[in-house]
């Protein structure tokens, strides 16, 4: 009896931690603009960019911001109106055919802001040679063509990076 009171509880603490990983446990703070709203990292910070056709959100970790870009994460928001006019869709084609060069490709349909989107990934290297990350979730909804872009490179920590960005397309809505 007592060896499977001690499997239990082995049974226990290995689902607790395991639950501890989740990014669930990451603080996070509310943004708004252009009828799209998510949570981000409070950590990170956040810029937008608006004009009549298009808008751009740049959310971007400490490190990243200090290193001006050099090394660190960053998140690129992109929405364009009357995406049937856009040439937008291209970069979802180049971005395609850079991620099949890389390691690890994936290429996969998800569920986002109630729609169904693209969602791309792999592992490369960046321009001084180190590993970097690189993720691209579309779709377009009512005519409304949405990029999401996720990046880490510099030699910054890849698998320390996701769940920042999970936080991102998990809580990410059209308002």
């Amino acid at each position: 009896m007592k060896k499977y009171i001690i499997l239990l509880a082995v049974f226990l603490l290995v689902v607790m931690v395991s639950g501890c990983t989740s990014d669930q446990n990451i603080p996070t703070t509310n943004f708004s603009v252009s009828g799209m709203s998510f949570q981000y990292p409070d950590t990170w910070n956040v810029t937008s960019q608006v004009n009549a056709n298009a808008t751009l959100i740049m959310v971007q970790n400490e490190e990243f911001k200090s290193s001006e870009g050099a090394k660190g994460s960053v998140v690129l928001i992109l929405k364009v109106s009357n995406a049937s006019a856009s040439n937008m869709t291209d970069t979802s084609k180049e971005f395609a055919k850079q991620a099949r060069s890389g390691k690890n490709f994936t290429n996969t349909t998800i569920n986002i802001a109630s729609a169904n989107a693209s969602d791309m990934s792999y592992i490369g290297n960046d321009t001084q040679g180190n590993t970097s990350y690189a993720r691209l979730i579309n779709f377009t909804k009512n005519n409304t063509l949405y990029l999401l872009m996720f990046a880490t490179g510099g030699g910054s920590d890849i698998e320390a990076s996701k769940p920042f960005f999970e936080v991102i397309v998990k809580s990410f809505k059209l308002t």
